[in-house]
């Protein structure tokens, strides 16, 4: 079943969401479903190239500080006041990506999110338009639909869930650029993924088991949260 972005099918997620100057989860995925998850993205560890990833928990048992659904990084990353960190130095090298998961994850995430839909290969793939891409390279096809939201317009692309890993676009070098989607959904609205350019977190609603499955799952650092809950660095009333 092929997804419909008309108007009228669109409107299920204009409607459903929050508006986005209220900074909640809502205003980010459509108020719709059973429950909801948040997806911290990996830090990267020093290695010497940034491709190792690291978890949040590993960086507040070095700063002393508490991961929890509304835990923001600022905060994970700065040692406790009066208290001596684990060790001088950072465990960090670089910090989270914001504008969505890395590729390791995301295929993590899809490998969960297929199990949890009847149309994995009828799915609706979205990038912020602000990345500048001519539509014409994304995995060398047209086809590409916009999809105006409040806070963000999205280039949307139809297909299988798959493709969700191999969106991007070819540079004048040759060189394949790939980024990883801002949102994602499937024709029989299953689940709703939101991984917003600016946030260090991915956030989806769906069922409570697909997001008890994420919860479970050793390659995702994931937590349980609200549709009410805040998204912004003062919603952290923990490590403070």
């Amino acid at each position: 079943m092929r997804p419909d972005l008309s108007a009228a099918d669109a409107s299920w997620i204009t409607e459903g969401r929050r508006p986005f100057g209220d900074y909640m989860v809502g205003s980010l995925v459509p108020v719709v479903f059973e429950a909801y998850a948040r997806i911290l993205h990996p830090a990267w560890a020093p290695s010497g190239r940034k491709d190792t990833p690291l978890r949040w928990e590993a960086v507040a048992a070095w700063s002393g500080r508490t991961v929890h659904a509304l835990a923001q990084w600022e905060s994970i990353a700065r040692p406790m006041t009066g208290t001596a960190p684990a060790a001088p130095e950072l465990p960090f090298a670089a910090q989270p990506d914001t504008d969505g998961l890395p590729a390791e994850a995301l295929a993590v995430l899809c490998e969960v999110l297929a199990a949890h839909t009847g149309t994995p290969d009828a799915c609706c793939i979205g990038a912020w338009e602000g990345h500048g891409w001519p539509v014409d390279t994304w995995a060398g096809a047209g086809g590409l639909e916009a999809l105006h939201l409040e806070n963000r317009t999205y280039l949307i692309r139809q297909g299988p869930l798959a493709q969700s890993l191999d969106i991007g676009w070819r540079s004048f070098f040759g060189e394949v650029i790939t980024e990883p989607p801002n949102l994602l959904w499937p024709a029989d609205r299953a689940w709703f993924v939101s991984s917003d350019t600016d946030l260090d977190s991915t956030y989806l609603g769906g069922s409570a088991a697909l997001v008890d499955a994420l919860l479970r799952h050793p390659g995702l650092e994931a937590w349980p949260i609200q549709a009410t809950d805040h998204i912004t660095i003062d919603s952290d009333t923990v490590n403070r």
